[in-house]
């Protein structure tokens, strides 16, 4: 693993962990992932399609974009692993045609939120109960700073890949978690990604 970070990273900072990484298999869910990993965490990843390249993280392929994909992730985390300390939203994406609003259809949008609100609404679901009994858990949505960006259009089909009117969803629901669970050591963050500076 390549990092630019001059802090040594600690074999065991992540020791005992069980994190859960969507879209864990290439970009930047792979980088996430990784990192994980040489923190000491047993790291689940999930995906469409197997990696590229074999690797020591444990892999459970599944569409999280279905509802039969998200139960196949959640059984088998909580059979297998029984539970997860560390959830990692990062699948998603947007595919909506340049054009603006007039070009997005029903299809299109059903077809977004499908990608990118109900994995993470499907799986927080499934896996919140049982941190929510340990008493302890972190729910990371990486996100999109288009949330913060005022968009000409609803959807964007080049990157930053999440649209806005979905991101605005997300950081909400994030809040409202906090609220709903700010007596437990139940940690929710979205996080935005910066463009690369010129």
């Amino acid at each position: 693993m390549t990092t630019s970070s001059k802090t040594p990273l600690d074999p065991n900072e992540f020791a005992g962990k069980r994190v859960l990484v969507t879209g864990g298999t290439k970009g930047a869910g792979k980088a996430i992932a990784d990192r994980f990993q040489h923190g000491g965490a047993t790291v689940i990843i999930t995906a469409r399609s197997a990696p590229a390249e074999k690797a020591d993280k444990h892999f459970i392929q599944a569409d999280g974009s279905t509802a039969e994909g998200a139960t196949k992730v959640i059984s088998e985390i909580l059979n297998r692993f029984h539970g997860i300390d560390i959830m990692i939203h990062n699948v998603g994406g947007s595919s909506a045609p340049s054009g603006g609003f007039s070009t997005v259809t029903d299809e299109i949008w059903q077809q977004n939120m499908n990608e990118n609100l109900f994995p993470a609404v499907r799986l927080d679901r499934g896996l919140l109960p049982s941190m929510i009994e340990r008493g302890s858990g972190v729910i990371i949505h990486i996100s999109s700073i288009k949330g913060r960006c005022r968009c000409t259009t609803p959807l964007l089909p080049t990157p930053p890949r999440r649209p806005r009117s979905l991101i605005t969803v997300r950081p909400c629901r994030t809040r409202s978690a906090q609220k709903e669970f700010a007596s437990l050591r139940f940690r929710r963050a979205s996080l935005k990604p910066m463009l690369p500076q010129e």
